[in-house]
């Protein structure tokens, strides 16, 4: 990571989803050849991901990328234990070929990467008539699954290396295991009938807080003013808690021994944005809204580490400013109103 020099060149722009979009429908025109000439566009995995999605539209989206003189964005981790850092690279690669690889290499993640969101997609609302053992029960065995695969594709490694990974997966799937029946205990102490369950909905009720008494707040100080209004409901008045206890900002939930850097806060942040119900992703308990609301939360957490961010969604740019404010993350977040021809 040290050879890698850092970055000399125009400000980076990350652009949404719908902004591509935009152009693939409208063309580049005036606005499009300013980032060109102005700025470095980027893009991510999820932007792939999102373009994986298009279903017959990918060939389109790639070429938008390629005639904006796109970068690839990739967060950077360490091997042999895979963790994440605070720190990404941004190469200049044909998108095409991009995209190619990140197809031949999707199936090794898929399931975990699903099993993994399954949980916050029952907390919103979905997976009606499964239990929250269910839930945690696939999410352990993609999670054991995706283990051994790293454990398969070692040989390339020095033995002691090997050694020294086989000891972190079985680290690793004991750590997530024991996290997510502690979670499990903790969550059925106060869920009546879990198959059924509206996470989201049952947290506004019992908090007695949502958009109606939220969606009146403007920046700055956006989150400290949400506290503000949390701490004289009866839920909080007499908790022992703070801020930043509150936005779970103190140490990684999953891995509380590894560091928890801005961009993973990102990600915690708009959740609980969501959850509270500060200008929320409607309809999430509808995996195809879950899934856009889930995209959405990774632009925002890989997107802290560019100069700008441009979305056509003001929803997702309020909520993204909100936690780029708290977290003293210096990415200006923008919202960009398009006129279709």
């Amino acid at each position: 990571m040290e050879s890698i020099p850092p970055y000399k060149g125009k400000p980076t722009v990350y652009l949404d989803q719908n902004v591509l979009d935009f152009f693939t429908k409208q063309g580049l025109g005036e606005f499009g050849q300013m980032l060109i000439k102005d700025y470095q566009v980027v893009y991510s995995v999820e932007t792939l991901k999102e373009i994986r999605r298009s279903k017959g539209f990918e060939e389109v989206f790639l070429n938008v990328l390629k005639d904006l003189k796109a970068n690839y964005l990739k967060l950077i981790v360490e091997p042999p234990s895979f963790t994440i850092t605070d720190n990404a690279t941004i190469s200049d690669r044909d998108p095409f070929v991009v995209y190619k690889e990140y197809c031949e290499n999707i199936d090794d993640g898929v399931d975990i990467e699903y099993a993994m969101q399954q949980w916050l997609f029952k907390f919103s609302g979905g997976r009606k008539g499964y239990s929250i053992s269910d839930i945690h029960n696939e999410q352990i065995s993609a999670f054991s699954e995706l283990m051994g695969s790293l454990m398969d594709n070692s040989d390339e490694f020095p033995e002691e290396t090997q050694r020294e990974l086989q000891s972190y997966t079985q680290e690793m799937i004991s750590q997530y295991k024991a996290t997510l029946e502690k979670t499990e205990r903790m969550m059925l102490e106060n869920i009546e009938d879990d198959k059924n369950w509206d996470g989201i909905k049952d947290f506004r009720s019992q908090v007695g807080i949502g958009p109606k008494q939220l969606n009146n707040i403007e920046p700055p100080n956006v989150l400290v003013k949400i506290w503000g209004k949390l701490k004289t409901l009866p839920t909080y008045s007499q908790a022992n808690m703070d801020i930043d206890e509150f936005f779970q900002l103190k140490k990684n939930p999953i891995y509380p021994e590894q560091p928890y850097f801005k961009h993973q806060k990102v990600t915690g942040i708009y959740n609980m944005l969501n959850t509270l119900g500060y200008y929320p992703d409607s309809k999430v308990h509808k995996e195809r809204r879950f899934i856009a609301a889930a995209s959405d939360n990774s632009h925002a957490s890989i997107a802290s580490f560019c100069n700008f961010l441009l979305s056509n969604d003001e929803n997702f740019i309020k909520k993204v400013n909100a936690a780029y404010e708290y977290l003293e993350i210096p990415t200006i977040a923008k919202h960009v109103v398009f006129k279709y021809a």
